[in-house]
């Protein structure tokens, strides 16, 4: 697939020609100026915004053009010298096979299989062998499946870059509303009952770091309020406390906590 075909632009384009590009092509193929053919807008809608993402981030656009390239040699190469069937092997087999076993619900192969190529990483960039579509699934994917096993930091970290690739920029969301949700469980809900207190304390401050909505981010800092009270740090759960107050007045379930630390009744909601 041919990213600059689809923006039609030229492979020297700049960022600012290519940010028009997508802007007017987006324009011209959303879904609600092609509604007697939505099915069709809404695939070349998928397309400009892929394309976008990938030529506006230096990185990918650089990987793009190699493959072009290779892509390009490939074309002077006789269908007579070329194999038949290309042998499956390499990463890029690999990370087919890992978005194959999620999809058929083998969670266990998967999670071996993720590790494995990840080795001694701490993360493992999916894209290069996937589309941006099918990588933000087997991310997804993966994030259930060590959630599932448990292992909710391994989890939280997958449903972070998620959110974090489809927050930045303008795109089509396609889990953002469902990752957000179980990244403040999981934060607000699971944590807390399994981490030691001290740890719970830097989750929750990585977590208001992500950008959430004020509501998710006053329900953390609630929590966080709760577990700096529980280490002896008073002042900094008065200051927590406050402050979830602030972002979301109506924030349940403050009442006793706002008496141990002697807020003013009026500051807090009925």
């Amino acid at each position: 697939m041919n990213y600059y075909s689809i923006l039609q632009v030229e492979r020297e384009a700049g960022a600012p020609e290519i940010k028009r590009a997508f802007r007017r092509l987006l324009k011209r193929y959303h879904p609600d100026r092609n509604r007697s053919n939505a099915a069709w807008a809404e695939q070349r809608t998928r397309e400009i915004v892929e394309a976008y993402h990938v030529l506006s981030d230096e990185r990918r656009r650089k990987y793009h053009d190699q493959q072009l390239r290779i892509g390009a040699l490939g074309a002077f190469v006789s269908v007579a010298d070329a194999p038949a069937h290309p042998p499956m092997n390499g990463t890029a087999a690999r990370c087919r096979q890992l978005f194959d076993y999620l999809l058929r619900g083998n969670t266990a192969a998967a999670v071996d299989l993720y590790e494995a190529l990840r080795g001694d990483r701490e993360s493992f960039d999916l894209y290069p062998y996937l589309s941006l579509k099918d990588h933000l699934d087997c991310k997804f994917l993966l994030g259930e499946a060590y959630e599932q096993q448990g292992r909710l930091e391994d989890a939280l970290c997958l449903y972070e870059e998620v959110y974090r690739e489809e927050l930045e920029g303008p795109r089509l969301r396609y889990f953002f509303d469902e990752v957000q949700e179980r990244i403040v469980t999981i934060y607000c809900q699971h944590l807390p009952r399994t981490a030691a207190p001290q740890d719970a304390v830097v989750h929750f401050q990585h977590a208001l770091k992500l950008g959430l909505p004020a509501r998710d981010r006053a329900e953390i800092r609630k929590r966080l309020a709760e577990t700096l009270l529980k280490v002896g740090d008073r002042e900094g759960a008065q200051r927590e406390l406050l402050e979830a107050l602030k972002l979301h007045p109506g924030i349940k379930g403050v009442q006793r906590l706002a008496s141990r630390l002697g807020i003013q009744a009026q500051a807090v909601p009925s």
